[in-house]
């Protein structure tokens, strides 16, 4: 069972004068990364996709979910600024299932750390904008997970 990890693609430039950023959309180089994704996972039957509530990452995974006929699910426990005990426990809430999930660039480090403390073997190191990691929730453990890097779009 695999279950990955994506940070939303690129997206335009945060405006700090909006408080909430949840609907700043994708910029052209994340629209691509976006195209891009479901060729880099077409190899894994994922049968479900989480997305965080902000229109980036459910921008990022739309292109995903209709290439594989899924819905996309919101999860506020992807959202950017949730506590770090909610997102680990909704992430091992996925053992033994090939999902993916979509979220961002404060929640995926902590989410990763937090599994390295708990025993989890990461190879590779990153966390840029469209990237992604595959993790194996075999068990609710989660054993090991691998840095893929983002999605080819030359």
């Amino acid at each position: 069972m695999t279950l990955f990890v994506v940070r939303h693609a690129l997206a335009g430039v945060r405006n700090r004068a909006d408080g909430s950023d949840d609907l700043r959309p994708l910029d052209m180089t994340g629209k691509a990364q976006a195209l891009a994704l479901p060729a880099m996972l077409a190899d894994t039957p994922i049968t479900e996709i989480w997305s965080s509530p902000a229109t980036r990452c459910l921008q990022t995974v739309e292109p995903l979910g209709l290439e594989l006929g899924v819905d996309i699910v919101v999860a506020t426990e992807l959202a950017e600024g949730s506590a770090s005990s909610a997102v680990l426990a909704f992430v091992r809430s996925f053992t033994g299932r090939t999902a993916v999930l979509c979220s961002h660039g404060d929640i995926i480090p902590d989410m990763l750390r937090s599994l390295t403390v708990g025993g989890t073997r990461l190879h590779g190191n990153g966390c840029e904008k469209g990237s992604v990691w595959r993790l194996d929730n075999s068990t609710e453990r989660i054993e090991s997970g691998e840095y893929l890097g983002c999605p080819d779009i030359a």
